[in-house]
């Protein structure tokens, strides 16, 4: 059967499979499908980006200092380095089964951490828990866009990514009821505490395990069933989400799906394929183009989540200052100076354990905008370049204005660094438009992993610089958002046509 498919025959019963799929209707399996794909999403980044409150929690506990704050903030980043590995066993072995793997060691790694006895071991939990739980995101957008019709798919993976903004929202209201409890529960022949940090912990590991048991009520991707030439599977799956839907018994018109040749997999050729996609794009005439798009989306990415896996510690830091004697007017590093350096040895230290209401308040704040404000702009996604100046711009100025005399000032501008996340959609389209169709998805998904590689590092660097170089440090990323605006400038102009 050639490249070139024809539409559905209805006498002979062989369709598409985008045909195929919008034959099975669209009713309750693929409202429970995305639900299941939304409870997944969103425990991904709850165990990636909540773990940051935890992090700031448990730190009194687990005796950590700013610099093991650090390494133990940027450990679900490292995760992203298994995202090759990940695609593979999806495409070789089924994306149910992957996402079922992927989930259930992650709940179980995750859950495991909060019985950490040391910072040490909760390190090691986290490094092999992000490993897998790493994939479940990418897993849920690729099964629910491949069972999902033409017509509602952009829908649902809109939903979809909504549920994964929403976790800094989820993970802070979930820690305004759990972290002010002040229960200390011994946990026997093991010499620690059970105390509310682990609690909540745990808490966020358990979306993982219920979207872990959901998986056993849904199937594996027709999609990929066919294109791995298992065609009689693909349509029996079909015929039962049609049937899920609320088809008729008997009333499935499919009796034969049309796929390309194009489309079978052929492992063979595995690794001569991944020379063929990969060499092009480090080449002239996408080199440069490769390495622009590569810093940008670096850029957005790192800037964001240095300071969001921060963000906890920093404001909890910022208003504890508060609680101290000396009332003056202090800028907001210095303030962040005043919870970090030691106290001299004759002075006894006091750890405080607690995180601050009014962190909580903040990172509910925080996360609600950033959620609005998303879907807010996506009215000036057809103007990519402007709109990834203006977020750069904004960046960058707040990150010289951060270290201002007036405490309201200093969270609206710290909040506001952090915006370089919604400039990430912008480049993600530019790689989309600007590379050929067989280059798309390595080179965004290459450029995804250099950007958490860049993360990993950036989370401890910032650990390592906030106490002694806290305004360089701010100056500095103000330097790196401006640089990305000359950068942008490169980009091909808006309102005109970029793809070919």
């Amino acid at each position: 059967m050639g490249d070139r498919l024809d539409h559905g025959d209805v006498r002979s019963g062989a369709y598409s499979y985008d045909e195929a799929v919008e034959l099975t209707g669209h009713g309750r399996y693929n409202y429970l499908l995305l639900t299941v794909c939304c409870i997944i999403a969103n425990a991904f980044a709850l165990d990636m980006f909540g773990f940051a409150t935890v992090v700031a929690a448990s730190s009194c506990d687990l005796k950590m200092g700013l610099q093991e704050i650090g390494i133990l903030a940027s450990a679900p980043f490292a995760g992203f380095l298994f995202a090759f590995p990940w695609g593979y066993y999806a495409d070789t072995r089924g994306r149910r089964r992957a996402l079922l793997l992927s989930t259930t060691v992650g709940f179980l790694f995750a859950a495991a951490s909060s019985f950490a006895p040391n910072w040490q071991f909760m390190l090691v939990v986290k490094l092999i828990g992000s490993s897998f739980s790493t994939a479940s995101y990418t897993l849920s957008m690729t099964i629910l866009g491949e069972c999902t019709g033409v017509r509602y798919r952009n829908q649902f993976l809109q939903i979809l990514n909504s549920f994964n903004l929403a976790s800094e929202l989820v993970a802070f209201s979930l820690a305004y009821f759990i972290l002010p409890l002040t229960f200390t529960l011994p946990l026997p022949w093991t010499g620690m505490n059970y105390k509310p940090w682990r609690l909540f912990t745990l808490v966020l590991a358990l979306p993982q395990g219920i979207g872990a048991l959901f998986l056993f009520f849904l199937h594996e991707s027709p999609k990929f069933l066919a294109s791995r030439g298992e065609l009689v599977k693909a349509l029996d799956v079909l015929e039962r989400i049609y049937k899920t839907n609320g088809g008729k018994q008997d009333g499935y018109p499919v009796k034969h799906i049309l796929i390309a040749d194009t489309e079978m997999k052929q492992s063979s050729e595995f690794w001569k394929s991944i020379a063929d996609h990969t060499v092009p794009i480090f080449k002239p005439p996408l080199l440069w183009r490769t390495l622009q798009l590569f810093f940008l989306i670096a850029l957005c990415c790192s800037t964001n989540n240095m300071f969001m896996m921060w963000f906890p510690t920093m404001v909890n830091f910022f208003f504890n200052s508060f609680s101290e004697e000396q009332k003056t007017a202090q800028s907001f590093c210095d303030r962040i100076y005043s919870q970090t350096i030691p106290l001299p040895e004759t002075e006894a230290l006091t750890c405080d354990e607690t995180i601050s209401t009014n962190t909580i308040y903040t990172g509910i704040v925080c996360g609600l905008f950033y959620f609005l404000i998303n879907i807010a702009i996506s009215k000036l996604a057809s103007r990519p370049r402007l709109l990834l100046i203006s977020i750069l711009v904004v960046s960058g100025v707040s990150s010289t204005l951060v270290n201002l005399k007036e405490p309201v000032a200093n969270l609206v501008f710290f909040t506001l660094v952090q915006t370089t996340a919604l400039g990430i959609g912008c480049v993600v389209a530019y790689f989309v438009d600007l590379y050929p169709t067989c280059h798309r998805g390595l080179v965004t998904s290459l450029g995804m992993m250099v950007a958490r590689l860049v993360s990993f590092m950036g989370v401890n660097v910032i650990g390592m610089l906030i106490t002694s170089y806290c305004e360089l440090t701010f100056y500095c990323i103000s330097l790196l958002s401006l640089s990305g605006v000359v950068a942008c400038l490169f980009l091909p102009p808006d309102r005109k046509s970029i793809s070919k």
